[in-house]
């Protein structure tokens, strides 16, 4: 109990992203999953070696995924290893960097590829990814291995439709589309289909022009501002405080554009606030915890969780649509979503009634409202 109290106050901390204290309301939605009394001692665990390969660990989501990360490490007894696995040939690279050394059990991993995969597969380290799922032309491939456990994604196709349909019911009908160059990342891709999916809906709505590249949405506000006087929205597959910076340089920063992406960063309150941004989501740190359970089953006694690889284990966001959900996600944000005790009911070795439906109900019930009738303050 003391190390958990220990966890919780560093998270605290590290994420003081808005007061730990009693704000913020309890929600009405039923805990995602029914806790029973699982009883385990991280000293009496296996000592598991376990890589979790992110891209931007100074990002604000890259220190939520860390911070649970390292929560769970504590609460199961593993030692974590921080990687940033690239893109494209980079990603070869930093696997086969991570697993040269032949003492890594499994891997947890955003980016993924076949490439990658035959490495993992040559060391015998089995592989769960998380919050991105390999491109569609490769998981075939990938999930021929007997190493590729699956993955765990955000609901992305959910979260382009309601960021088009916040950019909508704000008023915006001249808009443009910032999205991911083709390929890079299955979840990026399906942000796309669901925004261009709600425009398709609603002819009412004009799509100015969309733009997919390396990442470069700051530079796509530049462009759009200057070519399309007329903007009124702007949607993005991720909105980074560079997209804000460059909304302060063109002078639209004060919600004569208004604009939404999934992802929290350090000014997206701010934004919310001002009228600027009118959607947002963010919790991709509990989707890591549920990839965690997922290898985890598989590392202490063998158990495959998701029955089809080539499919993922899809999970709502934590979605934020004002300035007042905003607060709500910042005060519990700082914490990992699920305690190490509800982890471990989703582990058949310590819950041997654990099943599938258990990690889709819960993914289907994901809310601010749950988190806070689970968590509490």
């Amino acid at each position: 109990m003391k190390k958990l109290l220990v966890v919780v106050l560093v998270l605290c901390i590290a994420f003081a992203l808005a007061s730990c204290g009693e704000e913020g309301g309890m929600g009405t939605d039923a805990p995602e999953f029914e806790v029973g009394v699982v009883d385990f001692n991280a000293d009496e665990l296996p000592r598991f070696r376990i890589a979790f390969g992110y891209a931007d660990w100074e990002s604000a989501l890259g220190m939520q995924h860390m911070a649970s990360f390292n929560y769970l490490a504590e609460a199961f007894n593993f030692e974590p290893v921080f990687y940033n696995p690239g893109t494209g040939e980079a990603t070869i690279a930093a696997v086969e960097s991570v697993l040269a050394g032949g003492d890594i059990d499994g891997m947890i991993s955003i980016s993924w590829n076949v490439a990658s995969m035959v490495i993992a597969d040559r060391h015998g380290v089995p592989v769960v990814t998380a919050n991105q799922f390999p491109a569609a032309a490769e998981i075939e491939a990938i999930a021929a291995f007997d190493m590729f456990l699956g993955g765990v994604v955000d609901d992305e196709v959910w979260a382009g439709y309601n960021s088009m349909r916040a950019l909508y019911n704000a008023g915006a009908r001249n808009v443009t589309w910032s999205g991911l160059t083709a390929g890079l990342g299955q979840g990026h891709d399906d942000r796309a289909r669901g925004a261009l999916q709600f425009i398709a809906e609603n002819p009412v709505m004009n799509l100015l022009t969309e733009s997919y590249s390396m990442g470069l949405w700051a530079q796509d506000v530049v462009t759009f501002a200057a070519v399309f006087p007329e903007v009124e929205g702007m949607g993005f597959t991720a909105v980074l405080d560079s997209v804000y910076h460059a909304m302060d340089m063109e002078g639209i920063a004060d919600g004569s554009v208004v604009i939404a992406g999934p992802d929290v960063s350090a000014r997206t309150g701010e934004m919310f606030e001002r009228g600027v941004q009118v959607w947002s989501a963010g919790g991709q740190h509990g989707t890591l915890q549920i990839a965690f359970a997922i290898l985890y089953n598989y590392l202490i006694d063998g158990t495959r969780v998701i029955p089809n690889a080539t499919v993922p284990l899809e999970r709502n966001y934590l979605e934020i649509t004002s300035h007042a959900d905003y607060l709500r996600f910042a005060e519990i944000v700082s914490y990992p979503p699920y305690s190490a005790q509800e982890i471990a009911n989703l582990i058949n070795y310590f819950n041997p009634n654990m099943t599938f439906e258990d990690f889709v109900r819960g993914g289907r019930e994901f809310s601010l409202d749950s988190v806070f009738a689970r968590r509490g303050n």
